[in-house]
C-alpha cells in the first residue's frame, strides 16, 4: 500500500520570470489532472520577488526559496526532494498545460513499467511542434551540426526545424533517445535508482544526462504525442543570454567527456566551431541593428566571441574540465 497521499507533484522553477509562473500556475488548475496533486514552486532568488504574488493568488502552491541564486538541477532537485507525490513531473514555467496532458503523462507511466521517463508534445506558440521534445541524444557530431548548419540563428537552421517539426507531426507516441527538460514526468518509485538531476550541469544537458541515465539502467524514455503543452520560448532567457550560452558550452564539453570519452582534438574542433558560431551570430544581428536602427545581440554575441576564445582546450578552466 503507498504512503503517498498527492498522485502528482508537479515541481517548476522561477527565475526571474514571475508573469510566465503566474500563467503557467493557471494553466495547470484550468487543465488539472484527475488525481490528486500538488504544485510546488522554487524560486531562484529572483531579483523581483515571486513568491508574495503566488500566495496571493494561489495560496495552495507550496513554495521554497533557493538558498542562493543558482542552477536549475539544484533549484528541481530541491523541488523533487520536497515533493510529495507518487508522480513527479519537472516543468518549465514558461509552460502552458492543455486540456488531458497530464492525464496523458501519468497514463502512459502507469500503463508501460519499462517506461522510466516520458515527456509530451511540446508546441511553440506558432503552434509547431518543437523537435526538441523527441530528440535523438546529443553527440559531439550531433552538437556541431546544431550549431552550424541548423543553427536556429540562420535561415537554414530554420528551415531544417520546419522538416524536423513537420516530421513529428506523423510521428505517434513510443520510445525516443531523449526528451526536453521543460517536461518531463518520472515515478517517485523509480528516483531511488535514477537519481536526482545531476548538479554538476549548471544550465542545459541536465536533462539530456538524465535520458542517457534511464536507457543506462535498461528502462526507456518515451514520447507521448496525446500529451500536449505550450512553450512559450526563453522568454526568461533573453535576459541573460551571455551567461546561458556560457553554461551550455561547458555543460557539452562536461556531457561529451563524462558519456562518449571527448579526445582532446574533438574539444578543440567543439571550440572553433562554437567560436565561429558566436562570430556569426555576432554579425548577422550586426548587420540587422544596421539595417533597423534598433540594437539586439550583436554585443552580446561577440562578447561570447572574445570569451570562448580565452576557453580554448588548453587553458586552465577547460582543462581541468577535460581532465
Amino acid at each position: 500500500m503507498s504512503l503517498h497521499i498527492t498522485a502528482l507533484s508537479i515541481v517548476i522553477v522561477n527565475s526571474d520570470g514571475t508573469e510566465d509562473t503566474l500563467r503557467c500556475i493557471e494553466s495547470i488548475y484550468a487543465n488539472p489532472p484527475s488525481a490528486s496533486f500538488e504544485i510546488v514552486l522554487v524560486d531562484n532568488r529572483s531579483r523581483i520577488p515571486c513568491l508574495p504574488l503566488v500566495h496571493e493568488r494561489f495560496p495552495k502552491v507550496r513554495t521554497f526559496s533557493a538558498p542562493r541564486r543558482q542552477g536549475f538541477a539544484r533549484n528541481y532537485n530541491l523541488g523533487i526532494r520536497e515533493a510529495h507525490g507518487a508522480y513527479v513531473l519537472i516543468l518549465n514555467n514558461d509552460t502552458l498545460v492543455h486540456r488531458d496532458a497530464l492525464d496523458g503523462l501519468i497514463g502512459a507511466l502507469r500503463d508501460h513499467p519499462e517506461y522510466g521517463m516520458v515527456g509530451p508534445q511540446i508546441r511553440g506558440t506558432n503552434d509547431r511542434i518543437q523537435p526538441a521534445c523527441a530528440r535523438p541524444l546529443i553527440s559531439p557530431r550531433r552538437y556541431l551540426w546544431h550549431i552550424l548548419p541548423a543553427d536556429l540563428g540562420h535561415p537554414l537552421g530554420r528551415l531544417i526545424e520546419r522538416i524536423e517539426s513537420r516530421r513529428l507531426e506523423r510521428r505517434p507516441s513510443g520510445p525516443v533517445p531523449c526528451i526536453v527538460g521543460a517536461c518531463m514526468l518520472v515515478r517517485r518509485s523509480d528516483l531511488d535508482t535514477l537519481g536526482l538531476l545531476d548538479e554538476g550541469y549548471d544550465f542545459y544537458y541536465e536533462d539530456v544526462e538524465w535520458c542517457h541515465r534511464v536507457w543506462a539502467q535498461g528502462r526507456q524514455v518515451a514520447y507521448i504525442a496525446e500529451a500536449r503543452i505550450t512553450h512559450l520560448g526563453d522568454q526568461s532567457l533573453s535576459k541573460v543570454k551571455v551567461w546561458a550560452k556560457q553554461s551550455e558550452y561547458r555543460s557539452a564539453l562536461r556531457y561529451f567527456r563524462q558519456y562518449y570519452h571527448l579526445t582532446q582534438r574533438q574539444a578543440w574542433v567543439i571550440w572553433f566551431v562554437t567560436a565561429l558560431n558566436f562570430l556569426l551570430r555576432g554579425s548577422i544581428f550586426l548587420a540587422q541593428e544596421a539595417a533597423t536602427s534598433k540594437m539586439s545581440y550583436a554585443r552580446a554575441y561577440f562578447y561570447l566571441w572574445s570569451w570562448v576564445l580565452r576557453r580554448h582546450p588548453a587553458s586552465a578552466d577547460i582543462t581541468e574540465m577535460l581532465g
